[in-house]
Formats: structure tokens, sequence, C-alpha cells
């Protein structure tokens, strides 16, 4: 989603399994139902995320996701 000051966002959904994602810009990944694990950039520990919880992840930079049930999420994009 694009909105009139330039800011995006987009939404969707995750299913079971794990992942490996990259940034080009700093995201903050609002999860909105469901739960999931992540192990963020330079950490040595997963961090369990459910649903009404964020985390963040820099520009540049890779994260993994273990993902348990079926996830809503928000992505905003920050410049």
């Amino acid at each position: 989603v694009l909105f009139a000051d330039g800011s995006k966002k987009t939404l969707g959904i995750m299913l079971p399994g794990e992942y490996e994602f990259g940034t080009a810009e700093k995201e903050i990944m609002e999860i909105l139902a469901g739960e999931l694990e992540v192990l963020l950039p330079g950490a040595k520990e997963w961090q369990q995320v459910r649903g009404g919880e964020s985390f963040e992840v820099p520009a540049q930079a890779r994260f993994s996701l273990r993902i348990a049930s079926l996830t809503d999420y928000c992505c905003s994009y920050v410049k």
C-alpha cells in the first residue's frame, strides 16, 4: 500500500515454515495474528513474537523467520 506522503506498507500472510528475507530499507514488522520466531541480524537467540507484537529490522540486513502458525502481518518501510 502506497500512501500520499510517500510511505509504504505491505500486508500479508505467512504460512508455517522457515524463511530468510533481506531488507533494502529499515522495516517494522507488526504481527497482527499468529506466532513466529525471528532471528535478527547479529542475534544469537531466536525471539518469539505473537499477534499484537512487533520487531524492527535494520536496512541492508538479512533475518530469518520460523513461522509456527498462519501469521498475518503489516510491514512498514522506514526511510
